[in-house]
C-alpha cells in the first residue's frame, strides 16, 4: 500500500486549470508537511515535518504530486514513521520568481563561501530563496477560523460580510480542514474598492470566524490530502 495523495483527481484537475499561467521565470512551490495536529496520537514532537518540497509548472503539477504517493512507511521524521493520518500538501498560489531567486542564490552561496561555510547545502538554500521570492502577487490570501461549531453558518457570515469589502467575482473561496480561505485576485478588484478593501477586511470579526491577513500564504491543495479523510475544495 501507498500514501495517498491525490484524493480526487477530477478537483485538482480543476484546481491546476485555476492557477494563473505562468511567465517563462516562474513556477510554483510544493511542499508536502505531516501535521500534528490531524492525529496527535502517532508520535509526531513538532506541529509541522516537511517531508518534500519541490517547484513545478502548471503542466507538470499533476504528475509531480502523484510522485509523492511512496509506499507506507517512508516518511520519517527523526525516528518517527509518518501516519497517512498526518499528511497535508500546500502551494503558493502566487507563482515564485527563479531569475530573481538565481540572483540571490548565487549572492547567499558567495557569502557563505567567504566564511568557509562547510556546512553549506546549495539544494536546501534555493528552495528556501525560491519560498521567498515571489514573482507577482496575483492573489491575496485570507485565512479564516471557525469560532463556531456550526461551519456552514460562519461561511455564511463571511461570505456576507466580505460583500460589503469588495466585489465578488474577485473572489475565490476554499473549504479547507476545520476553515476556509478566501482568495482575492487583486487584479479584478472594481475601482470603486481599490482604496478602501484591506481597511475594511481589517475590521472584519464577530463571533463566527476569525481572519488573519496572511497576503502571500501557502495553501492547501483542492483535491489533495489534507488530514484525516479530509480534502480540499471549491465553494461556489
Amino acid at each position: 500500500m501507498n500514501y495517498k495523495i491525490i484524493y480526487n483527481e477530477e478537483k485538482l484537475h480543476k484546481f491546476i486549470e485555476w492557477l494563473p499561467d505562468l511567465l517563462p521565470n516562474e513556477q510554483y512551490y510544493v511542499t508536502l508537511l505531516a501535521r500534528k495536529k490531524y492525529n496527535s496520537k502517532t508520535g509526531l514532537k513538532a506541529d509541522k515535518a516537511q517531508l518534500k518540497r519541490f517547484t513545478s509548472t502548471k503542466d507538470r503539477l499533476l504528475q509531480k504530486i502523484r510522485q509523492l504517493e511512496l509506499p507506507l512507511g517512508l516518511y520519517e521524521s527523526g525516528n518517527t514513521i509518518i501516519s497517512q493520518d498526518n499528511l497535508a500538501i500546500y502551494i503558493s498560489p502566487n507563482p515564485r520568481d527563479l531569475h530573481k531567486s538565481s540572483l540571490f542564490l548565487l549572492k547567499e552561496i558567495s557569502e557563505k563561501l567567504i566564511k568557509n561555510d562547510h556546512a553549506i547545502n546549495p539544494h536546501a538554500l534555493a528552495l528556501n530563496i525560491i519560498q521567498t521570492t515571489t514573482s507577482r502577487k496575483i492573489f491575496f490570501d485570507l485565512d479564516i477560523d471557525f469560532r463556531i461549531d456550526n461551519h456552514q453558518k460562519a461561511i455564511e457570515k463571511f461570505k456576507s460580510d466580505i460583500s460589503d469589502c469588495v466585489n465578488s467575482d474577485c473572489l475565490t473561496f476554499i473549504k479547507t480542514n476545520g476553515g476556509l480561505h478566501c482568495l482575492i485576485n487583486v487584479s479584478n478588484i472594481k475601482k470603486e474598492h481599490q482604496k478602501s478593501w484591506y481597511s475594511k477586511i481589517l475590521q472584519l470579526t464577530c463571533n463566527e470566524y476569525e481572519v488573519t491577513m496572511n497576503g502571500d500564504n501557502v495553501l492547501p491543495i483542492v483535491g489533495c490530502i489534507q488530514g484525516i479523510d479530509f480534502s480540499p475544495y471549491f465553494l461556489d
